[in-house]
């Protein structure tokens, strides 16, 4: 019985490994398209191309892949920023981090629903645009924000769980 544990738990992993290359496939061939337009077709940039990838474990055991930089499939010139999500159920927080350097608190637009919240800025040539899926629902209206030193902080109330529907039924 043990063996058949073993064997879930191997497809599970060729199943992770084979979405990792997928991914990676995708994105080096976006690389690969973005260089080659870059270089040798109408949308050659003459600023730094920037892009960066990271990579975590999520509490399922589902491989999470987060892209940054500049996107290959964006054309109107927003970079993604880096950033992380982290659900304190104890403090009933969601706190959201995003590093977007060289531009100001003033240039920085927050607006959010329950299941996700947009983030952009602009100042100059430095322009950011986040699409967060929220990893837990907020109540929209509880947001905070601070920015210092190049990096912003959201921090969200967590939602209420109200028990609709539930009642205890007492056995006789």
């Amino acid at each position: 019985m043990s063996g058949e544990g073993g064997g879930d738990r191997r497809r599970d992993l060729r199943d992770m490994l084979d979405e990792l290359d997928r991914y990676f496939e995708d994105f080096e061939k976006d690389i690969e398209d973005t260089v080659r337009n870059a270089f040798f077709g109408h949308d050659r940039q003459s600023s730094p191309f920037i892009a960066g990838f990271t990579f975590n474990m999520g509490p399922e055991g589902k491989p999470s892949v987060q892209v940054f930089g500049n996107s290959p499939v964006r054309r109107d010139g927003f970079r993604s920023p880096i950033n992380e999500q982290v659900v304190d159920e104890k403090a009933g927080l969601l706190r959201a981090i995003l590093e977007m350097p060289g531009v100001e608190k003033e240039d920085i637009s927050i607006d959010a629903t329950e299941e996700s919240a947009v983030v952009t800025a602009s100042k100059g040539e430095k322009r950011y645009r986040a699409e967060l899926g929220l990893k837990a629902a907020i109540d929209p209206e509880s947001g905070k924000a601070e920015y210092r030193n190049g990096m912003l902080e959201i921090s969200f109330s967590l939602k209420d769980k109200p028990n609709k529907g539930f009642r205890r039924v007492n056995v006789v």
